[in-house]
């Protein structure tokens, strides 16, 4: 289980926040939000932003087979050296048995080794945005304690990373208004998130709208949290095994135990739904009776059901 109950110790930034011109802050924006659909994010409590630092383990994966590559081909030159020289003294005297071509080999050993192991080391796969508490949980990164921050403590910049005069790889950085009080340094947490900037602006607001528990789950994510339901496992950490949590690690049972149906789009009515059992509807864990009731004429309205 997550747990984002309890908010970190925090302390402000060591630097005012400063991400350069080639950075803009998202903004809230409920002008352009017609056809935006999120497909993968929710669960119905839970959402999930891949943090790109996680993937590095594909990159020492691939760094610890290109140096088993180059010193199998190395090997079968001396194999093939055996047949070919015309004495042992010819063999020995050739590159490929000359101490420092064994030392390269010896030394491509080591590294692919060295990133082998650092391949197979657990990481956080995501940025978990908790509906319920509405505290965002950023995982140990970046020689930084686990952070749980209030949503309210967070902004999202786009913009780029890496070559000079913002000619770089496009990013969304998560950046929180304060960190952990025994932080090494101010992270910057850049996510798989949005292509362009208008698609960052259009999925930040759907964010806000899901963190909101007095408001309804945004329609755009229903289809998202319906696929959860489906499935069984959360959005959190699914794919990896990082300490206690497992493949697929299960839905939560908040959700898994009391809703059946999020989103159908069957508006001919060629299928039947339990109608009468609805006894919660869109926004699950709003306090205010009031608002419930209103959920409930709004889910009938737009055709969905949240048992």
């Amino acid at each position: 289980m997550i747990n984002t109950e309890q908010v970190s110790a925090l302390r402000p930034p060591k630097k005012p926040t400063d991400m350069g011109k080639y950075y803009r802050k998202v903004e809230v924006n409920y002008d352009n939000l017609l056809g935006v659909k999120d497909e993968l994010g929710a669960d119905g409590r839970y959402y999930g932003l891949l943090l790109m630092g996680s993937m590095t383990d594909t990159d020492d994966s691939s760094y610890s087979w290109q140096a088993l590559t180059f010193f199998a081909i190395g090997a079968i030159m001396q194999v093939l050296g055996l047949f070919k020289a015309k004495s042992l003294q010819h063999l020995l005297d050739s590159f490929l048995f000359d101490p420092l071509f064994i030392l390269g080999q010896v030394l491509l050993l080591i590294i692919a080794f060295i990133y082998h192991r650092k391949a197979k080391i657990p990481r956080a796969t995501s940025v978990v945005f908790d509906r319920k508490t509405g505290n965002v949980n950023f995982p140990a990164f970046g020689g930084n304690p686990e952070l749980v921050i209030p949503f309210e403590e967070v902004e999202l910049y786009r913009g780029s990373l890496g070559f000079s005069l913002g000619s770089g790889m496009p990013v969304d950085s998560l950046i929180p208004k304060k960190y952990p009080k025994h932080g090494k340094r101010d992270c910057q947490y850049i996510v798989a998130f949005a292509d362009g900037y208008d698609d960052a602006c259009n999925l930040w607001t759907l964010l806000n709208e899901f963190m909101d528990k007095n408001k309804p789950i945004p329609y755009a994510m229903l289809p998202s949290v319906q696929h959860y339901l489906d499935k069984g496992y959360s959005t959190v950490w699914k794919g990896d095994k990082i300490g206690p949590y497992m493949d697929n690690y299960p839905l939560d049972a908040e959700i898994k135990n009391n809703y059946k149906y999020v989103f159908h789009t069957d508006i001919d009515g060629e299928k039947e739904y339990p109608r009468d059992e609805v006894n919660y509807v869109i926004a699950p864990f709003s306090d205010d009776p009031v608002l419930l009731e209103k959920n409930i004429k709004r889910a009938y309205a737009l055709n969905i059901l949240l048992l």
